[in-house]
């Protein structure tokens, strides 16, 4: 699919899912951009479900800060020279509804299930197909529990070996640009094609094949983009043979730790007058250790202390100040001191 335009709109690239192939995280964010100025995005609620990206983000999301290593000995003993590693990145709340931190909700999500993905794909040597799931209008009055527990008879029928689930509680209608309670039901995993087309029918949802994706990782990214979000619902859920209790797949590796002595990263700050790392910049790997420092804070033990110390010092304030307008009264009333 032709990459499009910076100044290029995205309305007529909303289309069916089998038409869209290529959906990286930055035309993710220009698509929400534009519908949430363009559209409902923002008001748009079905019992509680509403789309990401439309809650205020916390003072803190997207602050910069730095982190690192600075056991410079160590890196040294194990050829790196006398270097420290700095992490540099953006503080993230890693909420679906957060306006700031949704791509990077999308990102961990999508990173989370394209690994799942791909180690069943490895195991059982097979390639993972997108199905939809449409709920027929006569059923949208139901509550999502009782379409999900219909959803998964219609999942028994095709005879799917697993994979991944994602509800969606809205479509768009382009000639209003508005959105509208249309529940369906998107799967992201393994199965043959005509079975799951025998399930045709079942209930009265209509069931579409979707075309096969360049990219798994985009997929989610799409399918993602506009899902429906709700307190106590997962957004995403696993059925089969790729569910937690079935699929075990290796951890990633602790982002918290120097990858070079394993050491705890600790807050730094530099001190210099050019710093190597750019301070609102994305930056992780070595550096030349100078002018760099470990940020220092209050130890939690000596909280009540210094919270105890302050309040004593205002108590002292306070009784001088109302001393002296004790004697001030005294001096205005004079009867009052006889």
């Amino acid at each position: 699919m032709k990459q499009l335009s910076q100044n290029q709109t995205l309305i007529p690239f909303f289309c069916s899912t089998s038409k869209q192939s290529n959906f990286p995280l930055h035309n993710v964010a220009a698509f929400v951009k534009e519908y949430q100025f363009l559209t409902n995005w923002n008001s748009v609620e079905h019992d509680g479900w509403i789309l990401p990206s439309t809650k205020e983000p916390h003072d803190w999301c997207g602050l910069w800060r730095t982190v690192g290593c600075l056991n410079t000995e160590q890196h040294e003993k194990l050829g790196k020279g006398r270097r420290i590693y700095v992490k540099q990145y953006q503080r993230s709340c890693y909420r679906a509804v957060c306006k700031t931190c949704y791509l990077k909700w999308m990102a961990r999500q999508s990173n989370k299930a394209t690994r799942r993905i791909e180690k069943y794909s490895e195991l059982s040597n097979k390639k993972p197909i997108h199905v939809i799931l449409c709920v027929p209008p006569s059923q949208h009055s139901l509550p999502v529990k009782l379409l999900r527990k219909r959803m998964n008879q219609i999942l028994k029928i095709s005879k799917m070996d697993g994979g991944a689930v994602v509800f969606h509680p809205f479509r768009f209608r382009q000639n209003i640009r508005r959105w509208y309670y249309s529940p369906h039901f998107h799967l992201v995993g393994f199965g043959n094609k005509q079975k799951i087309a025998s399930a045709f029918g079942k209930y009265g949802w209509f069931i579409k094949i979707c075309d096969e994706r360049e990219s798994v990782f985009q997929t989610f990214c799409y399918v993602l983009s506009h899902c429906g979000i709700k307190k106590q619902n997962h957004t995403l859920t696993w059925f089969g043979g790729l569910s937690y209790s079935k699929l075990k797949i290796e951890n990633e590796p602790n982002l918290g730790k120097c990858p070079v002595c394993g050491r705890k990263f600790i807050e730094i700050y530099h001190d210099g007058v050019h710093p190597v790392v750019p301070p609102d910049k994305l930056y992780e790997g070595l550096v030349d250790s100078g002018d760099w420092y470990e940020v220092e804070t209050i130890p939690k033990s000596e909280w009540t202390r210094v919270e105890r110390y302050e309040y004593a010092l205002e108590k002292e304030l306070y009784n001088a100040n109302k001393g002296i307008l004790g004697i001030s009264n005294q001096k205005q009333n004079p009867i009052s001191a006889q």
